[in-house]
């Protein structure tokens, strides 16, 4: 009998130290672990956040989309300047430099299209704004612009990346011919350097025609793509 209530005694005790917070020092490991960060909306954002705070947002525009609106979920971090979506992996990559404070964050890319529709101006230039309020501190990975189908009905149709007014071709550093092929052969890529290191800026597509006006375009689409990450 003794023996059976030191059992009952001994289980007792054991499940209740199951139950117990335990405080842990030193070193956790929890790699396995899975951690939620707090929830907040976009209607009533969090107060003077600190540059690299994550908040599970709860009325995003679309499911991944860091601008409210809506009812859908969305992970974002706090650059500094503006919420931006959280994706896999890059926050926590091994740096490969031995000198000097770790600046790159996530690379994360934004891609549109624009078709011969857009093209109304009559005139022989016309910009098309793709990004707004892009910090200072916004390094460039690399730009795309590709002619997914071919453009017809103007004559020397060209497209140049850039900020708005004569720097509208910085980006992609030429001026490239449309009006070739579909299928997303003709194509411009390139690496550009930050137009400015300070505020904030546009970047704009800028279509221009050497003879009559940009919307004498009759059918053509342009696919863009721009992937950059922002420095500390």
């Amino acid at each position: 009998m003794k023996r059976f209530a030191i059992g009952i005694l001994l289980a007792v005790a054991c499940f209740g130290q199951g139950k117990k917070n335990v405080v842990q020092t030193g070193v956790v490991d929890a790699h396995g672990a899975s951690w939620i960060p707090p929830t907040a909306r976009f209607a009533n954002e969090p107060s003077s956040p600190a540059t690299g705070s994550v908040y599970l947002f709860t009325d995003a525009s679309a499911v991944g989309s860091c601008t409210g609106g809506g009812s859908a979920l969305a992970t974002c971090r706090w650059s500094g300047v503006a919420w931006q979506a959280v994706s896999g992996g890059g926050a926590g990559q091994i740096s490969i430099f031995s000198a000097g404070a770790p600046v790159q964050r996530q690379v994360e890319c934004a891609s549109g299209t624009i078709g011969s529709a857009a093209l109304t101006a009559a005139a022989p230039t016309q910009e098309i704004t793709i990004q707004t309020g892009i910090p200072g501190n916004a390094r460039w990975e690399q730009i795309l612009v590709s002619e997914t189908t071919q453009f017809t009905g103007t004559t020397g149709l060209t497209v140049s990346m850039g900020r708005p007014g004569s720097n509208n071709y910085e980006m992609t550093g030429t001026l490239v011919p449309l009006g070739v092929s579909s299928g997303d052969v003709n194509y411009w890529s390139a690496r550009p350097a930050p137009p400015q290191l300070t505020s904030t800026y546009s970047v704009v597509l800028n279509f221009a025609v050497t003879s009559g006006n940009v919307n004498a375009a009759t059918a053509g689409s342009l696919t863009w793509e721009v992937c950059g990450y922002a420095v500390r």
